[in-house]
């Protein structure tokens, strides 16, 4: 069992930002049977501060670490162990506010890649070329309540935030290299419940403030997580191992691993419905009209909203292999392709800037025939013109120089952090407390989606980092 510990323990990484206070919890038994073992777990206390400043990693403390070695059989049992945990408890300790996160019912199960209970071994995938294996997961929790109170002058009278989950299923695939156990990539899917929130204007404010006392800390400490993430993806190795499998298990198992493959690590969240009902706080911003004499609300509803975080993107590959995402329907890969080839061309010419004499003349013509591609980079057409071709006089092979090479190989490094948001409807509606009337309210804003083509939806917006 000290390996099973030792091994739970590097699997739980913390960023900078934060520190682990304690972490007990009991453990009454635990369940065998022939597929797996099961850890029951009634109470777990976790106490996170966040730091101002990032903690400063101790490189002595990772190499003491014992190294995993090859994926064996212990990893098997592990990847496999079931937990049920009756309650978790999260607090959360701030200079800015305090948090509290009640979980309860919570259960971590594998399961198949169509997300269902099955045998242990379908619950694993490994591919017979490149030495890697997915491991399918499920998180489950039955309730969850979210509490936070703001300090400082600003938020002195400022009501706490309450906040209720109901049963949220979160799907997770994680990718390991067998050769060293590494995970190289992960994907995880949320998907709650309708939820319905009220907001008081004091709660709003009060979310707003806890947002922006986390935003410094989670900031500094993301970036330099993000850049160690990002070089690791940029220097994984691909191994190419044989496999003893027959030609036709072996097919079968590379068309399955390829349909489920997580090329690159991502974070996913689908809400079928939201309902927020932004209420106003009693006293001298309520409005004074009579019908809102007894307060009034804005009712917010959105359908179908999906959440999809690439934090680890690399600039010039496509999109193709982001679930949901279709390309060719939005303009937005288009958009961001012009950019950043239109930014890459400025640099060149800033950092080495080219005259055009009669020795190179010949050469801007041929860049000129230069056709964009999707990752934002341009790549030169090998034809040559039929004046160079009979005439060998002219022919001038230009190498290009070494301060253009440095930059387009840094280029090629390029990575993206992209935020995809789509909204397939939403909906204002006015509510008055004090009103008698008993018609059906008429929304004061609405979407025509009658006016939109095929199944496109309301809103896709997109935010991405370059770094």
């Amino acid at each position: 069992m000290p390996e099973c510990i030792s091994y739970l323990t590097v699997k739980v990484p913390l960023k900078s930002v934060q520190q682990f206070q304690r972490l007990p919890g009991t453990t009454p038994c635990g369940q065998k049977n022939k597929h797996n073992k099961k850890m029951n777990l009634d109470e777990v206390h976790i106490a996170l501060e966040v730091c101002t400043e990032p903690r400063v990693m101790n490189p002595g403390a990772a190499g003491a670490m014992p190294v995993p070695g090859k994926y064996s059989y212990i990893h098997k049992v592990i990847d496999g162990i079931s937990v049920a945990v009756n309650q978790v408890q999260v607090d959360f300790n701030c200079d800015a506010f305090t948090s509290s996160v009640q979980i309860s019912r919570v259960t971590v199960e594998s399961r198949t890649p169509e997300g269902r209970k099955g045998d242990l071994r379908l619950t694993r995938i490994k591919s017979p070329d490149t030495g890697q294996l997915l491991i399918f997961k499920e998180l489950e929790w039955q309730s969850a309540r979210i509490e936070a109170k703001a300090h400082g002058a600003a938020a002195a009278n400022l009501p706490p935030l309450r906040l209720l989950l109901g049963n949220t299923h979160c799907r997770i695939v994680i990718k390991k290299r067998l050769s060293d156990c590494a995970v190289t990539g992960s994907r995880l899917v949320v998907r709650p419940e309708p939820l319905a929130w009220a907001l008081t204007d004091g709660q709003l404010r009060a979310a707003l403030a806890c947002a922006a006392a986390l935003a410094g800390p989670v900031r500094r400490a993301t970036r330099a997580a993000t850049r160690a993430a990002a070089a690791r993806k940029i220097e994984e190795p691909r191994e190419q191992i044989q496999s003893r499998a027959s030609t036709g298990e072996r097919d079968l198992l590379a068309r399955m691993f390829a349909k489920h493959d997580v090329r690159e690590t991502s974070y996913h969240l689908l809400a079928p419905r939201i309902d927020l009902h932004l209420c106003d706080d009693p006293g001298l911003g309520r409005s004074e009209m009579p019908s809102l004499g007894k307060g009034g609300a804005l009712q917010v509803t959105l359908v179908s909203m999906q959440a999809d975080l690439f934090p680890y993107h690399k600039a010039s590959d496509d999109r193709r292999h982001w679930r949901g995402y279709r390309e060719a329907a939005t303009p937005h890969s288009q958009w961001l392709s012009q950019a950043l080839s239109t930014f890459c061309t400025a640099l060149l010419d800033t950092l080495d800037p080219r005259p055009l004499t009669p020795s190179n003349k010949q050469q801007s013509n041929q860049e000129k025939t230069e056709a964009p591609v999707s990752n934002g980079l341009n790549h030169k057409t090998t034809a040559t013109s039929p004046q160079t071709a009979h005439n060998p006089s002219t022919n001038v092979t230009s190498q290009p120089s070494p301060t253009r090479t440095r930059i387009l190989q840094q280029l090629s490094k390029l990575m993206t952090t992209c935020l995809v948001l789509r909204i397939d409807d939403f909906t204002v509606n006015k509510v008055s407390t004090g009103s008698k009337s008993r018609e059906t309210p008429r929304p004061l804003v609405s979407a025509e989606k009658a006016t939109l083509p095929g199944d496109a939806g309301l809103l896709h917006a997109e935010l991405t980092f370059f770094y």
